[in-house]
């Protein structure tokens, strides 16, 4: 595939750029697969190449660039990015950059648009407009599970040619990974974004799980105390603790009625009372939960 046919195909998929072999060749062995489904996009793009490529610049998408192998980087203003198959290369939007991308250096490319960035980052840090650094490490928790996530999802939408799954869980693994890309990224050069380990919406989804342990709550009754939807709630979840509404609610029932057996009587207690109190109607389940979370049966630490 000569160079000009190459360019033709990337820019109808990205944007306009230039493309130039950094050898004399006048030609690239491309191969380029590409899955898209709403908002976000799974490309695989190897120009079998050395290349530079420099695009007119990204406006409504962003875009995440591993290298599968081999080495790449990216210049922007005065800064360069390498990455490699451990770094992975962020280009800012409307700013001009550069890449250079060497042969053997087969990249998985993330699509997001714009507009789904800005909506999962309101829901995550209370605002829309996030500063974002150049480069996400994939070495670290935060870029593994933006891998996972990416891998999730990639395989959901090849299903789909098969089967048809509800939209709403379609739309949910889309925002789980959107979630991950933000939580992952870098911060720029001389700036820190304040973040906690957890979101302003888990951080007060866990306190008023806290404050209503013992009540009968439901995910809707949740989702609304907090001014959210069930899917805002259940994709921030999924994304920073990889659980459910019901899951953090359980555990947090599990650890009070941890502190009641210990602090109980035996005399003046029995299991299945505070078992109840605590919300747990299933004594058998119960029972069972207990043991998986804390290795030991209630009955042993009723009897501490």
């Amino acid at each position: 595939m000569d160079v000009d046919e190459a360019h033709e195909k990337v820019s109808e998929l990205f944007c306009g750029h230039e493309l130039s072999p950094r050898t004399r060749e006048t030609a690239v062995a491309m191969k380029l697969r590409s899955l898209h489904r709403g908002d976000v996009g799974i490309e695989f793009l190897d120009y079998g190449a050395d290349v530079r490529i420099e695009p007119d610049g990204l406006n409504d998408f962003h875009l995440v660039q591993i290298p599968l192998a081999g080495h790449a980087s990216m210049r922007v203003g005065s800064s360069t990015v390498e990455s490699s198959p451990q770094r992975a290369t962020v280009p800012p939007l409307d700013r001009p950059f550069s890449m250079s991308w060497d042969g053997g250096s087969p990249h998985l490319i993330v699509y997001v648009r714009r507009s789904a960035v800005e909506r999962v980052a309101g829901q995550l840090y209370g605002e829309s407009a996030v500063e974002l650094g150049y480069g996400m490490d994939l070495a670290g928790a935060a870029g593994r599970a933006f891998l996972r996530s990416v891998v999730e999802l990639h395989d959901d939408m090849i299903s789909q040619r098969q089967s048809t799954a509800p939209a709403f869980v379609q739309g949910l693994l889309a925002d789980s990974m959107v979630s991950r890309f933000l939580m992952a990224m870098e911060t720029p050069a001389g700036e820190s974004r304040d973040v906690d380990a957890e979101s302003r919406l888990v951080r007060e989804c866990r306190e008023l799980l806290e404050r209503h342990a013992f009540e009968e709550l439901t995910v809707p009754d949740i989702a609304e105390c907090l001014g959210v939807s069930v899917r805002t709630l259940q994709t921030a979840l999924r994304a920073e603790t990889g659980a459910t509404p019901s899951d953090l609610l359980r555990s947090i029932r599990l650890d009070r009625a941890r502190e009641m057996l210990l602090e109980a009587s035996p005399r003046e207690q029995t299991v299945t009372f505070i078992a109840e109190l605590c919300g747990f109607t299933h004594q058998g389940r119960f029972s069972a939960l207990y043991l998986k979370t804390f290795g030991e049966l209630p009955s042993e630490s009723l009897r501490r």
